[in-house]
């Protein structure tokens, strides 16, 4: 049986970068990866996440560091429900990130 797949937009990566305020440079450093990297991801469309490090689809591993360090400058991806696109977007609210 295959293994879930997740999917993302490198868009969405590009717009949950922006919010933290980090560089390519930085989130990539952050994420123990290269810069080529992340702005392959952003630049790339869709993003397909895979459990185990297939062509065409990024690591599990490697999402999870990208995701982690975005999410220690604040800022978290969210998935489409509820007639909801995905996005990003600050985890504290406004009053606590002032």
């Amino acid at each position: 049986m295959p293994s879930e797949i997740e999917t993302w937009d490198g868009r969405q990566l590009t717009a949950a970068r922006a919010l933290s305020g980090l560089t390519v440079r930085e989130l990539a450093d952050r994420a123990r990866t290269t810069k080529r990297v992340i702005s392959d991801l952003e630049t790339g469309g869709l993003v397909k996440v895979s459990p185990e490090r297939r062509h065409g689809h990024v690591s599990a591993d490697l999402w999870g560091r990208i995701v982690g360090a975005l999410e220690e400058a604040g800022v978290e991806l969210t998935t489409e429900r509820g007639g909801h696109g995905a996005g990003a977007r600050w985890i504290q609210p406004r009053r606590a990130r002032e």
